[in-house]
């Protein structure tokens, strides 16, 4: 059990606000899986309590290539909030960002409560009122010697926001989308295909949905999922442009300025 965990959370808000996320781990630090939701269900608490409510969450680390990039064996969940929700086309600032890094994924909106973790996939699907890519954005540091479950998840999974589409529009069936694809400068720097995608979006939902029960929570109507990635994380500079597009469900731009 953490001694002190709302020390801890304001601890680690202070350094997210600062830019400086998660340097509380560059010191010697044991946490379990299970102390590292708790502090991030503290810190969740903490920017509640300032007016940042939360719209949703993210899975993360889906695929093999981010468990490798990453340096860890299993999924992850975060919180997501409303004052990291950017429109389509945002010019986001660098420098309010630390090491500003990017993804492309699909996320989902829900149609109604899913208050039961053993749902299947047929009403997953019909829980889905819409689907869309969106660029989620990173705060690219870890403080630690190494990659750690422990930090990714109470550092919320490095998140640090996400782009929209325009428009965002009703779902389309997940079997009609054919790839979704992440531009940088003009350049496609991966992609991945339908039938992965749409395994990946119900299998997150899926273990999210466990997950969130375990620690006494559902998934709620209107609530925002980001499902998580297959492609690789990708950091951004002063003067990028950044597209995620999946077609037919739309596409999601922003540039990134100094």
């Amino acid at each position: 059990m953490i001694v002190d965990p709302n020390g801890l959370a304001r601890r680690m808000l202070a350094d997210f606000d600062a830019r400086t996320p998660g340097r509380m781990f560059a010191e010697p630090l044991e946490l379990t899986a299970i102390d590292a939701y708790a502090l991030q269900g503290e810190i969740a608490g903490l920017r509640e309590q300032r007016g940042e409510p939360v719209i949703g969450y993210k899975v993360g680390c889906t695929s093999a290539a981010m468990q490798r990039q990453l340096g860890v064996g299993e999924p992850i969940f975060a919180r997501v909030f409303d004052t990291g929700s950017f429109p389509a086309g945002a010019v986001l600032s660098h420098r309010c960002f630390a090491n500003l890094a990017v993804e492309a994924e699909l996320a989902v909106r829900l149609a109604r409560d899913l208050p039961d973790p053993r749902t299947g996939v047929h009403e997953l699907a019909d829980a889905v009122e819409s689907v869309f890519p969106v660029i989620e954005l990173h705060h690219y540091v870890l403080s630690g010697a190494r990659p750690s479950l422990a930090e990714l998840v109470a550092s919320g999974g490095m998140h640090a926001g996400f782009v929209l589409p325009d428009p965002e529009i009703s779902a389309p069936p997940l079997a009609e989308i054919e790839s979704l694809s992440l531009w940088i400068d003009g350049r496609r720097m991966g992609a991945a295909g339908g039938a992965d995608l749409s395994s990946t979006v119900f299998q997150s939902l899926s273990w999210l949905a466990r997950k969130l029960a375990e620690a006494g929570l559902t998934l709620a109507r209107g609530q925002i999922v980001l499902t998580g990635s297959l492609l690789n994380l990708y950091p951004v500079g002063p003067g990028s442009t950044v597209v995620a597009a999946a077609a037919p469900a739309g596409r999601s731009s922003a540039s990134v300025g100094p």
